[in-house]
């Protein structure tokens, strides 16, 4: 049955054309607020889309879950914000002046990064459709998983207490392990618990998911006028847009972690929990 394409997926693409024709005429909010601009757009676009091939999304049918995931994703990112105060590995140019508007252009930009990463792995799981589920299953043993939280443990606690340029992998590779480890202890969702059901559909969603994301992400920021440069010490000069391009690779694991923060800290959240954003059980 053919569906109409939702009102807020025309918005969605309004907002990024206007946003793009705006910012080369030299608009001084879009300058400024490009980046959470167009991801407002994006995300809008992608739960459109997703809600037209399977008739729900999360904006339209979970939109509680929809709305928790922005302070969700502002906490996640601080994450990594505070270890980059030790690694130094980004940093932030054109700052508005201003105190609020600062804050407002920190809060709106990093509230879209979990819904960018976690709508673009339902879009492209949608996709797959029932493509690599019902495959042999991978059952890690209990130790295997104690080795994934104390290896992410210990390896984040090392980037804590002896920063470095060099080190900025480890942020992204321990976060990853640490939370696998702990989310499947606690049985709040991990990769580890679908691998055991033979189903690696929204793994590998996920994964395609960070690819996109992440051109994505260095593509607007390249244009915008407030944006990041990046300090890293491996392969500096190669570069596609502002990224070093081995720093691309960071952002596989980055998207997979971001569902598992998701799901630890949505956890945490004394509201009742009956499926995720994504209509995943718990």
């Amino acid at each position: 049955m053919k569906r109409r394409f939702p009102i807020h997926g025309l918005i969605g693409v309004a907002i990024l054309v206007i946003g793009e024709i705006l910012l080369f005429r030299g608009n001084a909010f879009v300058e400024t607020y490009f980046t959470p601009l167009v991801w407002t757009g994006y995300i809008l676009l992608m739960d459109a889309l997703i809600a037209s091939l399977k008739g729900e999304s999360p904006l339209t049918a979970r939109r509680a879950e929809f709305l928790l995931l922005w302070p969700l994703s502002i906490i996640t990112w601080y994450v990594f914000e505070g270890v980059n105060l030790l690694l130094k590995n980004w940093s932030y140019i054109n700052l508005p002046e201003g105190t609020a508007a600062r804050w407002i252009g920190y809060a709106w930009s990093y509230g879209t990064i979990l819904p960018g990463i976690l709508l673009t792995a339902e879009l492209i799981e949608t996709l797959l459709g029932e493509r690599l589920t019902g495959r042999r299953p991978v059952n890690f043993s209990p130790r295997v998983v104690q080795g994934f939280f104390y290896t992410g443990f210990v390896l984040f606690v090392v980037t804590l207490l002896f920063p470095s340029r060099y080190l900025c992998p480890l942020p992204w590779i321990s976060v990853l392990l640490w939370f696998e480890g702990m989310n499947d202890h606690l049985n709040v969702g991990s990769f580890s618990a679908m691998f055991r059901r033979g189903n690696y559909r929204f793994f590998v969603s996920l994964i395609l998911s960070g690819a996109v994301c992440g051109v994505l992400w260095e593509f607007w920021n390249f244009w915008a006028g407030t944006k990041w440069n990046y300090h890293v010490p491996y392969l500096p000069e190669i570069k596609l847009f502002e990224m070093p391009v081995l720093g691309y690779l960071g952002f596989l694991s980055f998207a997979l972690e971001c569902y598992l923060m998701y799901r630890f800290l949505r956890f945490l959240v004394p509201l009742r929990r009956g499926v995720d954003v994504l209509g995943k059980e718990w």
